[in-house]
């Protein structure tokens, strides 16, 4: 059964249709549906300026709207903004706000939009957002992400006022962003949900509860918050948001409300759909056969690479790096591995894009496995037994210890990584077995430096080939990679005034990392949006990890 309000609007037009007698039906456009979605995890906080965790992200994701959005594709459109410039020096941007896009907070619960209830949003709530972040009281962590505003830097190292950062409003309608330097990123980062508005005066009147519970949240976005209950003791935990009739005008909702059930594990919500009391799952594992009547969409947004405990004598030795990356074989892989996992050799994978493309299309993985002496990084037997003698003559070891490696349980079919140990055994002699493990435990081992191998999946914050090599910057990532050069080659590439100069410095990055051997790139693993049947435009964004539902829809 496809929820209460859809059977009664289903009765209300078959009543119409006989009333009317002879008139044609008309085919629904799946508009006026509850969705249902059972989310991993409560929201630790709806503040778009300081939550981070995927549950607070795809909460607000639904209940703001900023300046601009982004497809899945990386595609920039407009949202709270009608129309902007940029000046010809890179470093002015100026944006016009449109004037029927609201804020909303349904004060007497009466199910309406009264006179008192809404008003519009304007530039005034930009600033104030972006002075919260740059504000220490706030402890955002999300203040790097915009570095080249005016003053950003200065106001981090403490030698300026946050008030004083680059954002100010002409008037209601004129926001005005001054950066210290061109960045041909800067747009992109106003789609993120720290570049959310912030209404100054509804903020300072929750009095320090702002997005910590449903009264203490406004919207200006597709949906509000309705009722937000969470007993770390129940089971019963939910997120309920009804449409936003106030900002239905401009972009049509097609929802009427969402019912976000908060679970505890994964494979309680992997139940909930498999009960059909969730409409959309997450999941990196896809069958064909069980998901056979559903929508699915895919991407190719992980590599997953071996990384060495930094901290571990004999495997880390940088010999024995070398000998595991040049053991593995990995043209055998070819026609042995499900549709979800595709032989890696570069770093970033297919998923991302760069200027409207496949960044692997203009940058191919052979190119980037490429050694700094010409030779390519691929397998070659001879060689990898010459590293791994060397490594054991300056350790002064006949072998290695057995070991196992880590892996987070959900993310793969671990059968096929005895592709690549099967090799290594074979070569070196050393047996090396899978050991899966819960996520939390995972991620806590990984930077608790208890594990000695392990898979580690990596992606990026935001579609960029840039926000995913920012995972390698030194003090950056648990894994416990530094490399200065890399570092000081990252920040040119965020402050790039045009991304067309970047192609050629991208694949340098990879290289890099490719010939220190830290990251040892095995596979591209995809993840998939599961929509049970009838559902569609439950829209994505695999690199933020948020759901959108303004145009979800539900079609028989």
């Amino acid at each position: 059964m496809k929820k209460i309000f859809s059977v009664l609007l289903a009765l209300f037009l078959a009543s119409s249709s006989i009333l009317l007698g002879g008139c044609s039906e008309t085919q629904s456009d799946g508009a006026d549906y509850i969705f249902d979605y059972a989310m991993v995890g409560n929201p630790e906080s709806l503040d778009p300026q300081y939550a981070s965790d995927t549950s607070s992200m795809t909460v607000i994701g639904n209940l703001f709207t900023g300046l601009v959005t982004m497809d899945d594709n990386g595609i920039l459109s407009n949202g709270v903004a009608e129309d902007y410039s940029i000046s010809d020096d890179g470093l002015t941007y100026t944006f016009k706000i449109r004037k029927d896009c609201y804020w909303f907070y349904d004060e007497n619960e009466n199910e309406s939009v009264d006179e008192n209830e809404y008003f519009p949003v304007t530039a005034h709530d930009f600033v104030f957002a972006f002075q919260r972040i740059f504000n220490p009281e706030t402890c955002s962590p999300h203040r790097e992400t915009f570095l080249c505003l005016k003053n950003a830097e200065n106001i981090i190292k403490n030698s300026a006022d946050y008030n004083s950062i680059g954002v100010t409003a002409a008037s209601d309608t004129e926001l005005v962003f001054e950066l210290d330097y061109p960045s041909a990123g800067f747009l992109s980062s106003l789609a993120s949900s720290a570049a959310m508005p912030c209404n100054k005066e509804f903020f300072y009147n929750t009095k320090g509860r702002y997005g910590l519970d449903d009264k203490s949240i406004i919207s200006n976005g597709a949906f509000f918050i309705r009722q937000w209950f969470y007993d770390p003791y129940g089971h019963d935990n939910f997120v309920y948001m009804q449409r936003n009739l106030a900002n239905n005008k401009y972009d049509k909702i097609y929802p009427t409300s969402l019912n976000f059930y908060i679970k505890d594990t994964y494979e309680e919500s992997e139940n909930s759909f498999a009960d059909n009391e969730s409409d959309v799952l997450l999941s990196f594992m896809y069958n064909k056969n069980k998901y056979k009547n559903c929508n699915v969409n895919k991407y190719e947004n992980y590599t997953l690479g071996i990384i060495i405990n930094p901290e571990n004598p004999r495997y880390n030795n940088p010999n024995i790096r070398k000998a595991l990356a040049y053991g593995i074989d990995k043209s055998s892989f070819e026609g042995q591995l499900s549709d979800d996992l595709k032989t890696a050799y570069g770093i970033i994978p297919p998923g991302v894009s760069f200027l409207n493309k496949s960044y692997r299309e203009l940058n191919s993985e052979k190119v980037a496995s490429v050694s700094f002496d010409g030779s390519n990084i691929d397998y070659n037997p001879e060689l990898a037994v010459s590293y791994y003698e060397q490594g054991m003559d300056i350790m002064n070891l006949q072998s290695l210890e057995n070991i196992k490696i880590l892996v987070p349980e959900n993310l793969m079919d671990t059968d096929y990584l005895h592709l690549v140990t099967q090799s290594w055994q074979t070569l070196f002699g050393f047996y090396i077995g899978i050991e899966e493990v819960a996520e939390d435990e995972y991620y806590q081992r990984i930077k608790e430096k208890d594990y000695i191998m392990a898979i580690y999946p990596m992606t990026s914050n935001f579609n960029s080939p840039v926000s995913f090599l920012e995972n390698f910057m030194s003090g950056s990532n648990d894994i416990g990679y530094s490399n200065s050069e890399l570092d000081s080659l990252i920040n040119e590439l965020r402050n790039l005034d045009n991304y067309n100069n970047g192609i050629e410095k991208y694949l340098e990055a990879e290289k890099i990392i490719l010939n220190d051997f830290n990251f040892i790139p095995i596979f591209y693993k995809s993840e998939y949006e599961i929509m049970s049947s009838g559902n569609n435009d439950i829209l994505y964004d695999p690199f933020t990890k948020q759901l959108f539902f303004r145009k979800a829809k539900y079609v028989e």
